[in-house]
């Protein structure tokens, strides 16, 4: 009985953990969504975009209408960390046009101080965050390097 039970144990250790979900895909469990929170339905990958890029919001646009940018954060004036992140472990990241479009990713730990997209179009010029399941969040412009800065508080 001993040896089955240390078995099961050391089997139950072996075992993989379950694959992450693809931030990408609506059926999966991912994160990328709509303004109203709804998962985005649109192109996945550049090839069905014919001769443009597919961004991470869905659309195919022009390749020099697209860029990367770089979210950090901090936390009351200090470094995202366990710590500092202790009342807010989780975050949403909205970007945001000037003509009201919208797309965001959720959840967010806090915790990595850095949010990275590969694939923004340029249109997208500020970026909002804020606590994961809050009505609104702190605003920051991208700069035309692809940077952007927040301060929570």
């Amino acid at each position: 009985m001993r040896i089955a039970l240390a078995l099961g144990l050391v089997a139950g250790c072996l075992a993989p953990p379950p694959p992450e979900p693809d931030p990408y895909d609506p059926y999966d469990g991912g994160g990328w969504t709509d303004p109203g929170g709804d998962p985005i339905y649109g192109c996945r990958q550049d090839s069905e975009c014919g001769s443009q890029t597919c961004a991470r919001d869905g659309v195919c646009y022009p390749a020099s209408s697209i860029r990367q940018v770089t979210v950090t954060w901090t936390v009351d004036g200090a470094v995202a960390s366990t710590t500092s992140c202790t009342a807010h472990p989780y975050l949403y990241i909205h970007f945001l046009t000037l003509s009201g479009d919208s797309f965001g990713f959720s959840p967010v730990p806090c915790k990595n101080g850095k949010f990275f997209i590969d694939k923004i179009a340029t249109s997208f010029t500020r970026v909002e965050m804020g606590i994961d399941g809050a009505s609104s969040g702190n605003l920051a412009s991208i700069t035309s390097d692809g940077a952007a800065v927040i301060d929570l508080r």
